[in-house]
C-alpha cells in the first residue's frame, strides 16, 4: 500500500512539474490561488491582448509565461499589500485551437478544436475528406510559413510525422486531384502504354495488367515507381508475386508513374529448341537460361553440334564462330561449358532428321528435362 501511495505521489509530482514547463496563451484559463487571501484568488482567462488583470495587482501580461513564472510576478507586487504572499498558478483550461480548413474536405470553415488536436481531428471536425481529395498533399499553412504533408503515409504507415500538432491561427487545405492526374501511368516494356485510371490506390501488378501485360524483353526486377509526391523507389515486380510480399506491396495512386525498362541483353537460340528466335535476358545470363527462355531443346536436337556465334566487338572486328558441345553441358553436367552470353550472341543447335537412328536414354529425355537435367546426375 506503501509503494502504491509513493508512487501516485512521484506521478502528481511528475504532472505537476510538466504543467509548470507550459507557456501561458490568450484564451487560457489560470486558476491564480493566494494562501489566505479568498479575495484575490479566483480563475482568469488570459485576453487577446495577452494579460489579465488581478484585485491590487492591476494588469499583468502573462502571455508566454510559465505557470510558475507568473506566479513569482504576482507574490513580488503582492509583497507590497501582503506579508509573505504564498501564490500558485495552474492552468485550468487551454485554450482552443483556431484553424481554417478548406479545399476538398465535406465541410469547410474556421473551427475551434482542442488544444491537443492534430491534422486528423481537425480534418474530422471538417466532415472528412471528399472522394476527390488527394491526401497526399495536404497543405499545413502556420505564421508564413507553410509544408505539404503526405497525409496518406500517416493512414497508411502510420507516419506521425505527417499528422503534426495544430497550433492556433493554421490553415490545413486539403489539395483536389485535378483531371489529368486522375489515372495513373505505366511507361516502358508493357504491351499498352498510357494512362490508366486509379480511383484510389492499386497495385503495380493491377496497373501492368490494365496495360495488358509485360512486353518482350521486359525487366520487371528494376521497375521503378516515381509517386506525384515523394522520391522515386526500385521496385522488384517479380518478388511481389510472392504471397508474403503482398501484403507489402507499394500502392500507386493518382499521379503517379510506373517505369518498367527493357533488359539490355539480347540473344538468339536457333536450331532444334521449342521457340526459336530472339530473346531478352538479363545482363550476365549464361547459356543455360536462355536455352530454358527458349522452351529447351527437341527430340531431334543434335546437341554434341551445337555451335555459339560471338557478336563482333566492333566494325572492324568479325564474328566469331565458337563450337559447343551441348551434349556435355545438358547431360553430363559439365558446368564450364555455361558461359556467359553476350548481346548479339547466337546459339545454333542442328535439328536432326526424324528417321536417323536413335539416341541413348538420357540424351533422348534431355527435351523433358531441358537445361535441367544436370541436377539430376
Amino acid at each position: 500500500m506503501r509503494i502504491m501511495v509513493c508512487l501516485c505521489l512521484a506521478l502528481l509530482v511528475v504532472g505537476s512539474a510538466v504543467s509548470q514547463d507550459i507557456t501561458v496563451r490568450p484564451g487560457d484559463t489560470l486558476n491564480v490561488a493566494v494562501l489566505g487571501e479568498s479575495d484575490l484568488s479566483g480563475k482568469f482567462i488570459v485576453r487577446d491582448d495577452g494579460a489579465i488583470a488581478l484585485p491590487m495587482v492591476g494588469e499583468l501580461h502573462v502571455e508566454g509565461l510559465t505557470p510558475s513564472a507568473i506566479a513569482r510576478s504576482l507574490s513580488e507586487r503582492l509583497a507590497e499589500y501582503v506579508k509573505d504572499p504564498q501564490v500558485t498558478v495552474q492552468i485550468v483550461e487551454h485554450a482552443p485551437v483556431r484553424v481554417i480548413i478548406s479545399g476538398a474536405v465535406r465541410s469547410p470553415g474556421v473551427y475551434f478544436v482542442p488544444s491537443d488536436s492534430h491534422v486528423a481531428e481537425a480534418l474530422a471536425v471538417a466532415g472528412g475528406a471528399t472522394p476527390a481529395a488527394d491526401l497526399s498533399a495536404v497543405l499545413l499553412a502556420r505564421a508564413g510559413d507553410s509544408r505539404v504533408l503526405d497525409f496518406r503515409r500517416f493512414l497508411d504507415a502510420g507516419d506521425d510525422a505527417q499528422n503534426p500538432l495544430l497550433a492556433s491561427g493554421d490553415t490545413v487545405r486539403v489539395a483536389e486531384v485535378s483531371p489529368e492526374l486522375s489515372g495513373a501511368r505505366v511507361i516502358g516494356k508493357v504491351m499498352q502504354p498510357g494512362t490508366y485510371q486509379v480511383r484510389d490506390s492499386i497495385t503495380p501488378w493491377d496497373l501492368i495488367t490494365q496495360a495488358g501485360g509485360l512486353a518482350p524483353g521486359a525487366n520487371p526486377q528494376q521497375a521503378v515507381l516515381k509517386p506525384r509526391v515523394g522520391d522515386p523507389q526500385v521496385v522488384d515486380l517479380t518478388a511481389l508475386l510472392q504471397p508474403q510480399a503482398m501484403a507489402n506491396a507499394p500502392l500507386i495512386r493518382p499521379g503517379d508513374t510506373l517505369v518498367v525498362p527493357g533488359l539490355t541483353t539480347q540473344v538468339y537460340v536457333l536450331g532444334g529448341v521449342g521457340r526459336p528466335g530472339p530473346y531478352y535476358v538479363q545482363e550476365g545470363a549464361r547459356l543455360l537460361e536462355a536455352i530454358a527462355e527458349a522452351g529447351g531443346v527437341t527430340e531431334f536436337a543434335v546437341l554434341d553440334q551445337a555451335y555459339l556465334v560471338r557478336a563482333a566487338a566492333g566494325q572492324s572486328q568479325r564474328a566469331v564462330r565458337e563450337p559447343l558441345n551441348l551434349r556435355k553441358l545438358l547431360i553430363d553436367g559439365d558446368m564450364s561449358l555455361n558461359v556467359e552470353l553476350h548481346a548479339g550472341d547466337a546459339l545454333f543447335i542442328p535439328v536432326r532428321s526424324p528417321g536417323s537412328q536413335k539416341r541413348p536414354f538420357l540424351e533422348r529425355a534431355a527435351p523433358l528435362l531441358g537445361p535441367l537435367l544436370y541436377l539430376l546426375l
